[in-house]
């Protein structure tokens, strides 16, 4: 199939900004020559945009999925951040998280009343927010106080048609030489990106590995108990190009 259009649907919280300033940016003005447009969302990458009405045929579409108690976790931590002023909007929305600390009693106190985020991720490839008026995040809101049902079928469609990748590890533990290649390999394109001025350190949110990793494995089951389809989307390896691997 021919693409012109390239877009990268970032779920919030699973390495978006990482993968958009070291591998898809780079890509953009070889892509160009090929007659391949790298779509970008209003206000850049500090716009989640779920899946837009521009969405094509010929659009090739790259995510990125996480465990999901990481991702809740995570997405914690950063509301967190936010309050405390460490997030660096003005390069990257970077968090400086070597002095925050959020505790459980937040985590859970957060997982009993962000009903919204329930199944977040897999939302993600059913929201259709207009760009322009609201995020991905207030159309899911949005959802919830209007008790609108999620389409699993549209979903799951959707999902098939992406190249979905799994986070698997710790960003700083991944090849994406990997990453590189799948996405040369659909486009029919030759993509040279130098992965050697990547830091793979510049995102990483202290306090949210520090949280995640003092929680038990029944703490864990918990939140993951209001994650069933995201729990089920990660664990299955069909829906993944490289499933059980170290990107």
């Amino acid at each position: 199939m021919k693409y012109n259009k390239v877009y990268f649907l970032h779920i919030p919280k699973t390495g978006g900004r990482f993968l958009t300033k070291y591998i898809l940016r780079p890509m953009e003005e070889t892509l160009a020559k090929h007659g391949i447009e790298y779509l970008r969302m209003p206000e850049d990458m500090r716009q989640h945009g779920g899946w837009p009405f521009f969405i094509d045929d010929e659009t090739y579409v790259i995510s990125l999925f996480r465990e999901p108690s990481e991702f809740f976790v995570s997405t914690v931590c950063h509301a967190a951040a936010g309050r405390a002023e460490l997030i660096d909007k003005e390069n990257w929305h970077v968090i400086r998280g070597e002095n925050l600390n959020v505790e459980k009693e937040e985590l859970f106190n957060k997982l009993s009343y962000w009903h919204y985020m329930k199944d977040f991720q897999a939302h993600n490839f059913a929201l259709s927010p207009d760009p322009a008026a609201m995020s991905v995040i207030k159309e899911a809101q949005f959802f919830h106080d209007e008790q609108k049902e999620y389409d699993e079928e549209l979903i799951y469609d959707r999902i098939n048609r992406t190249n979905l990748f799994i986070r698997t590890d710790e960003l700083k533990n991944m090849d994406y030489t990997l990453l590189v290649k799948k996405i040369s390999e659909d486009l029919g394109v030759e993509l040279n990106v130098d992965l050697s001025e990547i830091d793979k350190t510049y995102f990483k949110n202290d306090a949210s590995k520090r949280l995640f990793d003092s929680l038990t494995q029944s703490e864990k089951d918990i939140i993951l108990e209001n994650f069933t389809l995201d729990k089920k989307i990660y664990e299955n390896d069909s829906l993944f190009w490289n499933p059980n691997a170290t990107l």
